[in-house]
């Protein structure tokens, strides 16, 4: 017990240490000044909000808003911390990753909890216009009664989960269940929909009445044998959390470079119709690596998709604050973050061997690339200032603090483009 025990606390120590690592790169100076400047101006609109909505518009973003993070509390990723080798050399010790999952489950269902609390204080404002729970001073025992049936719902969402990637069938009718078993003590607790009492409990009585049958069949699975423990689905529950620390790093390469194995290549047909035409004409040994470029950048999965993500996020900041100062930030800013995950990729295409079949020239190889990044930036910073010039409004000082932006985004940009060779 104490190996298993001492090897699944190990892993999870040396995931800590990774992220924090990973955190001390993402939040640099320069990032978390663009994050003060972005909650003040976030701040300063949420309260302009409050004074002019009505009480139908509070209740209305109250509601989405619990069902938006209830959403989330239920497609987060639970961890299971399990390898595909454990599946030969932790077969014998099956029976007891029991308690390593309980040990995961508790941590998970406070990280939650504490998530709850951090919407609470975000939602507090528009819960005391709306005559929701704003405060202590409101606490009786049927509230009390109310809050525990959130937290029960809290951590029924996390074991179910993590049961569900080690043991139980997955179903999506479960998600559902679990996410009204959130969704609606939110609405009890914070927005006093008293009414809906009832069916909270009635939703906690079906998955209960679920999991009390999902654990009779995983009993029926037991061996005679009783050392052999629970039949755990070691392969599963392996690419399950594969799974989880890709979807992970996929997020952090958008701020820095990350060993990213087994990236997918595949073509996608709705880009084709970006990629450079190929005729006996054009197709020199100057357009060759043209397209190459541009065809590994729309067909690799860690590339557009980046830059796209990227740009969504600066447009629904720019949208969302409107205002033509924090636009030009969000612009200078997305050029900066998306540059620097874009300029190793040089490197990395370098190392596979289809760099070197064609008898090409190093410098034109380099010149093509940086060619293709100064299109991709070029690109979207002019979406993204399309869009702040028409959210803002269209007057001279906008125009022009938007074209200030622009300039300034690809100035900052030629700078790291400069760097690759």
């Amino acid at each position: 017990m104490s190996n298993i025990k001492n090897i699944f606390d190990d892993r999870r120590r040396r995931e800590r240490e990774t992220r924090v690592t990973y955190s001390k790169y993402i939040f640099n100076s320069h990032l978390v000044m663009f994050l003060i400047i972005v909650l003040g101006a976030g701040l300063i609109n949420y309260s302009q909000w409050l004074e002019n909505a009505s009480k139908l518009e509070m209740k209305t973003v109250f509601i989405a808003a619990s069902a938006i993070f209830s959403y989330l509390l239920v497609s987060l990723k639970v961890k299971t911390f399990i390898k595909e080798a454990d599946a030969i050399f932790l077969l014998p010790l099956e029976k007891y990753y029991g308690k390593v999952a309980i040990k995961t489950g508790i941590i998970l269902t406070s990280i939650h909890l504490l998530f709850l609390v951090i919407f609470y204080f975000i939602i507090k404002p528009l819960l005391s216009r709306i005559g929701g729970f704003s405060g202590l001073e409101e606490f009786t025992g049927i509230v009390g009664a109310q809050f525990f049936m959130l937290i029960v719902g809290v951590m029924v969402n996390v074991f179910y989960r993590l049961a569900e990637a080690i043991y139980f069938e997955k179903k999506f009718f479960m998600k559902i269940l679990l996410f009204l078993n959130i969704f609606l003590p939110i609405l009890v607790v914070f927005g006093k929909y008293n009414y809906l009492e009832y069916t909270t409990f009635v939703t906690l009585i079906i998955i209960s009445i679920i999991i009390v049958k999902n654990h009779s069949n995983v009993k029926k699975t037991l061996l005679l044998n009783n050392d052999i423990g629970y039949a755990l689905k070691w392969n599963e529950a392996a690419e399950y959390d594969r799974h989880r620390e890709e979807n992970y790093l996929k997020f952090v390469s958008m701020f820095v470079d990350v060993p990213l194995n087994g990236i997918k290549v595949a073509r996608r047909k709705y880009f084709d119709v970006l990629l450079p035409k190929l005729t006996e004409q054009n197709f020199t040994v100057e357009n060759s690596f043209k397209y190459y470029y541009y065809r590994v950048f729309l067909r690799q999965e860690n590339t557009v998709f980046l830059a796209l993500r990227l740009m969504l996020i600066a447009g629904i900041i720019i949208y969302s604050f409107n205002n033509v100062y924090v636009s030009l930030v969000v612009i200078i800013s997305y050029s900066y973050l998306t540059i620097i995950q874009l300029v190793p990729l040089y490197k990395q295409i370098s190392n596979n061997i289809w760099h070197s079949i064609l008898p090409v020239n190093e410098e034109i190889k380099i010149k093509s690339f940086k060619n293709l990044l100064t299109a991709v930036i070029l690109i979207t910073t002019f979406i993204l200032t399309l869009l702040s010039i028409v959210v803002s409004g269209i007057d001279y000082l906008t125009i022009g603090i938007n074209i200030l932006s622009f300039v300034l985004a690809n100035l900052l940009v030629r700078v790291f483009i400069a760097k690759v060779k």
